[in-house]
């Protein structure tokens, strides 16, 4: 069901649910006054939707800093999305100081300057900087978190991520044009760290990464090295042995292999990554 008709089913239901609010969400909850956009356009991910769907929703019914936003389980039926997604979207909003989450007490209104542009606006103009940024702040997040996961991890930890790269691994078999979720192994891998704001900031750079034209992500994909890379990466944390695995996760992130793409005549790099 799309988030468009799931809205128009459930906006009364919605409605009701927000005038009679469960004790302890308050008073403040702030009545959906309308019925959001339907969205359009972007990667069609779902929790990027949830975001772009949220900063319309607190800028059409005018909510401004302090105002209290309705309970999670309002968003999950109104936008017809998981749990799961919709947290994702809040840890995105939160990150960037638009959404103030405060447990035991819910979600208030932090900052409504900027909205939309927020989230994709964490680097440079040009696409050529905003990667550079991009590839530099990863691996300070992701050396942190394999340094971390590899003191950390448990077996049933270690086994998720084989079981991640087998899949990936298949789908390259059947299609060497398939190109998995961008950062999947390396957020599982900050999520196995066990800290929290990594994978914030992480998400925050994955999320960056989308924002950038398909055709820069596309001149820049490596997907079958990238999948013997995080073999070996996982292999080193298999082993206890954090300083190969710091040494595969700096490798991994070579800022001049990525310029070196960018660079590359069309078709040219793409059979010198399929070799």
């Amino acid at each position: 069901m799309s988030s468009e008709g799931s809205a128009i089913s459930t906006a009364e239901a919605t409605n009701r649910a927000v005038d009679t609010p469960s004790e302890g969400e308050g008073k403040q909850s702030h009545l959906i006054s309308s019925q959001l956009p339907a969205w359009v356009g972007g990667t069609g991910r779902v929790a990027e939707r949830v975001v772009d769907e949220l900063c319309a929703y607190i800028e059409s019914n005018g909510l401004t800093s302090g105002d209290k936003l309705p309970p999670e389980r309002v968003f999950i039926e109104l936008l017809g999305v998981s749990r799961s997604s919709l947290r994702e979207a809040l840890r995105v909003l939160s990150t960037v100081g638009i959404i103030d989450v405060r447990h035991g007490d819910g979600m208030y209104v932090a900052s409504t300057q900027p909205l939309h542009t927020t989230t994709r606006a964490l680097f440079d103009a040009t696409e050529q900087y905003a990667l550079r940024n991009l590839v530099e702040t990863r691996l300070g997040i992701e050396l942190a978190a394999v340094t971390a996961a590899t003191h950390r991890a448990g077996d049933e930890d270690l086994a998720s991520l084989q079981r991640m790269l087998d899949e990936q691994r298949a789908r390259l078999a059947d299609d060497p044009d398939f190109a998995w979720e961008p950062l999947g192994f390396e957020l599982a891998v900050v999520e196995i760290s066990g800290n929290s704001w990594l994978y914030d900031v992480e998400m925050m750079l994955r999320d960056s990464w989308l924002a950038l034209s398909s055709g820069l992500r596309a001149s820049v994909g490596r997907h079958e090295e990238w999948l013997t890379e995080h073999r070996a990466i996982l292999a080193s944390m298999r082993s206890r042995n954090v300083t190969q695995a710091q040494r595969l996760v700096v490798a991994h992130l070579n800022l001049e292999r990525f310029e070196e793409d960018l660079a590359a005549p069309r078709g040219t790099r793409k059979t010198k990554a399929r070799k």
